[in-house]
């Protein structure tokens, strides 16, 4: 064969594959686009509606002056402790709170009370949950992965399809002194994994299905679950500012109790 024949062989099987690939490129990207459609929107778990979702008791859990705990954002009269979670529950006081004092952001799971926003790239999905955080969860083992020991307050979040539910794995988590929930202020630590499974029931009402794993704080895993309503438009305008000054001051100040006051 002449070297312009080898040649043009060539370009012509070269330009074969790049349309081959391009082709199976589209199908791949098609079928994410639907699987991942009905999940896009404006989710909202009606926690706030006077008929609302009850989110979670506190197990008749006691804050620091003897008030009585309400509207945990789990159920907590079912959170499986261990005897260093009921240890953790003894020593924790409202003002070392890093969410009531510090204006840190509330921890995953807690911020899934608030909803989320889902939108979605090729590869990728964006949750933004009121109050919270904006997390990136990286499909089917796309994007980067963090290296041994490298934490993030809300964890480092890797999607995939079963069937047609979307499951969100997420590890990599600091230690929180709130994480597990705001209000009960129950701890989690650097081996907390947290399972997110998104199940739609109907086109306008998903099931989210968390399973919350902590070895540290918790005898077993933990399983519970919360209902979304999918509303139009996007999470309401608003404008949100934290002084941590403030914040501290305000719970010194205006919250009777002080489990551990000053020594004079």
């Amino acid at each position: 064969m002449t070297g312009p024949r080898r040649v043009a062989r060539t370009g012509a099987l070269l330009a074969l594959v790049m349309v081959a690939g391009t082709a199976d490129l589209a199908a791949q990207s098609d079928d994410e686009f639907d699987r991942m459609f009905p999940f896009i929107g404006h989710w909202d778990a009606e926690i706030d509606n006077p008929n609302g979702q009850d989110r979670g008791n506190c197990g008749g859990r006691t804050g620091d002056y003897g008030e009585k705990l309400l509207n945990c954002s789990l159920p907590a009269d079912q959170l499986p402790l261990n005897s260093r979670g009921e240890a953790w529950l003894k020593y924790m006081d409202h003002r070392q709170s890093p969410t009531l004092a510090e204006c840190a952001e509330i921890s995953n799971p807690t911020m899934f009370g608030n909803g989320v926003y889902i939108s979605a790239s090729p590869g990728r999905v964006e949750m933004a949950h009121p109050q919270a955080a904006e997390r990136t969860i990286w499909m089917n083992g796309g994007g980067p992965r963090p290296r041994p020991g490298e934490l993030f307050q809300h964890g480092f979040s890797v999607g995939r399809f079963d069937g047609d539910d979307l499951v969100v794995e997420t590890t990599h988590f600091t230690f929180d002194p709130d994480g597990m929930d705001d209000h009960l202020h129950m701890a989690s630590s650097v081996r907390k994994k947290v399972t997110e499974r998104y199940h739609m029931i109907e086109d306008n009402v998903m099931r989210l299905i968390v399973t919350l794993e902590d070895p540290t704080f918790l005898t077993r895993p933990f399983t519970y679950a919360l209902l979304f309503a999918k509303k139009p438009g996007g999470p309401a305008p608003s404008w949100r500012a934290c002084d941590p000054d403030l914040g501290r001051r305000e719970v010194e100040f205006a919250y009777p109790g002080n489990k551990y006051p000053e020594a004079k």
